[in-house]
């Protein structure tokens, strides 16, 4: 008998931690899917508190990405990007050369396919990005 409560008990466990973690699946989920940009592209948009805007753009191996940000000052606002390689949520932002106090970057393709820019702000930013690959 004390075998079969320690069975539910740990049943209890079990689907209550699968449905704590389910909602956090589906938030990752729910995302919504990149806006996709057009080489060469400017897009404007507003960012704040936690969120962020993703863009996604096609690029061959060995050519050169550029992409700027700029944004509209309100106290100390910043906006800042990452590029990634699209499909893999860990994958590492691409190296590249920045300047301009990271307003700008600059980064050879290293594989044919499609890459994302995040564009986040602190706290918000009314912001303009340029992307062009060469």
């Amino acid at each position: 008998m004390k075998h079969i409560s320690r069975l539910r008990l740990l049943l209890l466990v079990a689907v209550g931690m699968l449905s704590l973690a389910a909602p956090v699946s589906r938030a990752q989920d729910n995302l919504p899917s990149p806006q996709r940009l057009r080489n060469p592209a400017t897009v404007r948009g507003f960012i704040g508190g936690e969120s962020q805007d993703r863009y996604v753009i096609h690029a061959r191996q060995g050519r050169t990405m550029t992409v700027r940000i700029s944004w509209r000052r309100e106290d100390e606002n910043f906006a800042s990007f990452s590029v990634s390689p699209a499909g893999d949520p860990d994958a590492e932002p691409l190296d590249g050369r920045e300047s301009n106090n990271g307003k700008r970057w600059s980064g050879r393709i290293p594989k044919t396919g499609d890459y994302i820019i995040t564009v986040v702000a602190h706290p918000s930013a009314h912001y303009t990005l340029r992307v062009t690959v060469k």
